[in-house]
């Protein structure tokens, strides 16, 4: 098999390939189709449920209506691949929509969506840094009070230990330089919106801060290089085995690698 170097990097393949070569391998590389998880499933669901609520004015975006959007993302889900192939019975489907249905709530929580002002919702952006391609997608782009840029990102998933919640904040900086090379400035914030607490997590970003992942990403891009043209990914066993879905093909897992 013949393997070749990406031609560009997000956060989360960056992620992946600190996290385990191997499975950036498999996932970025070689691009082999994942089983759907039911964890990633719900939080996309819960995505798109707050991104159709700030389509709405102002002054519609309430509780009743964040829950008729989330009605509207299970129908267009029921459609994918991401939660058909869930296979969910009655039981397990009915479990879903409440675990989804109470992230939606504790958002409320947190914010009243009414004061919002997006700018961009599931908001791609690219940019070329020194060589290196580096593309993201933000959940929602918005501007404060003052007008300034705010990124926010919502997580579905438990609050992370310390050393888990600083490699989180790594893809927020990297969606602060993609601001700063598609429009000229950086966010005045950055913050990680956790539903299930509820709690959020606030950041600032800073020249140095962008030019410390600017620098990562350069250096795991020629790691990245080095690994193909030497053919050499190398499994790395961590608690993230356990949601891996490529055990078959790990031999740390008793797998084995294709040739």
């Amino acid at each position: 098999m013949i393997l070749e170097t990406p031609k560009s990097y997000s956060p989360s393949s960056i992620s992946q390939f600190v996290s385990c070569p191997l499975a950036f391998r498999y996932s970025y590389i070689e691009k082999r189709e994942r089983p759907p998880q039911y964890s990633a499933t719900k939080g996309s669901i819960v995505h798109r449920a707050l991104e159709l609520l700030f389509q709405s004015e102002p002054s519609l975006r309430t509780l009743n209506r964040a829950k008729l959007d989330l009605e509207i993302a299970f129908d267009e889900y029921s459609k994918l691949k991401d939660l058909v192939d869930l296979n969910l019975d009655k039981n397990k489907f009915a479990e879903l929509k409440s675990q989804c249905e109470i992230l939606v709530e504790k958002y409320f929580d947190l914010e009243d969506p009414k004061l919002i002002r997006p700018v961009g919702l599931e908001l791609k952006l690219e940019a070329t840094v020194n060589g290196n391609t580096l593309r993201g997608i933000i959940d929602r782009l918005e501007l404060d009070e003052d007008g300034e840029l705010v990124v926010s990102d919502y997580k579905t998933g438990s609050v992370p230990y310390q050393q888990m919640e600083n490699s989180k904040m790594d893809a927020m900086h990297i969606y602060s330089l993609l601001c700063l090379e598609n429009f000229g400035r950086l966010p005045s914030k950055i913050q990680l919106i956790y539903l299930s607490k509820p709690v959020t997590i606030i950041g600032t970003p800073t020249l140095n801060s962008v030019k410390s992942v600017t620098n990562k990403s350069i250096a795991i891009s020629k790691a990245v290089e080095t690994a193909v043209k030497n053919s050499d990914f190398r499994p790395k066993v961590s608690k993230l085995c356990d949601w891996c879905s490529f055990h078959e093909l790990c031999p740390a897992q008793g797998g084995k690698i294709p040739e």
